[in-house]
């Protein structure tokens, strides 16, 4: 595989390997985000998979080409990975469908669908080649008028700024190798603003919708305040409940298809370190230091909490970094080039 110099690209597949392990690689590797299934026939005698990923910026962008499978997000899949991205995806050829789709069922050729990565959802896909967009839920989330109400949500193609932002999609994929971190930054901010004028301009309230809404803006208040707060060594559920103006109980309700308030918490904290420990310029920086910074109580318990989530040490993951190679646990058989898996965890 040839590599841009910024070390940007990676291209995964399958299609070089046996039939029989083909489907249950494809799995294992893009279990780190979504469940899939197909049929045995698929399974057992045409299945082939491919996944061509660019970092650029902060977001990542992927042309998966692949057969018809089912795709599902579980609440035990949300918790276990605690990612709370967004994602936009556009189709070249096949198309995706789901019973819980807003403003539509079925993605419109020359449409996008916009998902919220920490809500359930369920789809099927026909045999596809369609490019996706992975951003960090800050990007996006102050800009949206309702930031958790639009899950699964169909844009038609009918919409000019809908086909705006699929044609960005296309030309940041067919640029991708060659921007430079300063235009990559420019072009994100550019994306988001057009993705956060599609979306706030969508209604999609029904009789269903409304009555999740409250929830749902709980919610957002909820995800801004760890956000703002994670850092605080005295962040507790008490005191958030309290600050929220929500009750405790409250609080853990919302929380429990998270993993709870303490490994929320946990979660923010360890995606802080792992930037300053891959930055240059913390490089010198202690152990101590980087665990005081995220909240942590103490270096023990940030290097115990890094290993548990992680099954590394924070330094090595420096070391790594170091080298330029930042890289967290391989889950494949050592053959393929997986690390989209590591970047989606790291965005």
């Amino acid at each position: 595989m040839t590599e841009t110099p910024q070390n940007t690209h990676t291209f995964f597949t399958v299609n070089d390997l046996p039939m029989s392990v083909r489907y249950d690689i494809w799995k294992s590797s893009i279990d780190c985000i979504f469940d899939v299934e197909t049929v045995p026939d698929i399974r057992k005698n045409q299945f082939h998979a491919t996944l061509d990923a660019d970092l650029m910026g902060s977001m990542m962008l992927a042309r998966t080409v692949s057969k018809h499978q089912f795709w599902s997000r579980s609440e035990s899949a949300i918790a276990n990975d605690g990612m709370d991205h967004y994602m936009i995806q556009y189709f070249h050829s096949g198309g995706m469908s789901s019973e819980e789709g807003k403003e539509g069922h079925t993605i419109a050729h020359g449409g996008l669908l916009f998902q919220d990565l920490s809500q359930v959802a369920t789809a099927v896909t026909t045999d596809f080649d369609n490019l996706v967009m992975i951003l960090p839920r800050q990007l996006l989330e102050d800009r949206l008028t309702l930031p958790e109400d639009h899950n699964m949500r169909f844009l038609s193609p009918r919409d000019p700024m809908v086909r705006i932002l699929a044609s960005m999609m296309l030309s940041f994929k067919e640029n991708a190798h060659s921007f430079s971190p300063e235009q990559a930054s420019v072009l994100e901010n550019s994306f988001v603003e057009v993705l956060a004028a599609c979306l706030n301009s969508t209604r999609g309230v029904t009789s269903e919708t409304a009555h999740k809404r409250q929830n749902l803006e709980t919610m957002a208040l909820i995800r801004q305040y760890f956000r703002k707060n994670f850092k605080s060594p005295d962040l507790t559920p008490d005191r958030a409940a309290r600050e929220l103006g929500i009750s405790r109980s409250k609080l853990y309700q919302l929380m429990e298809d998270y993993g709870g308030v303490y490994r929320f918490i946990r979660d923010l904290r360890l995606r802080h370190a792992m930037a300053l420990l891959g930055s240059p310029t913390d490089r010198r920086r202690s152990l101590y230091d980087i665990a005081l910074e995220c909240g942590f109580a103490s270096d023990t318990s940030f290097i115990r909490a890094f290993r548990e989530k992680y099954n590394m040490t924070p330094g090595d993951f420096r070391r790594n970094a170091q080298t330029g190679r930042i890289d967290l646990p391989d889950t494949s058989d050592g053959q393929q080039d997986t690390r989209y898996e590591k970047w989606l965890h790291s965005l």
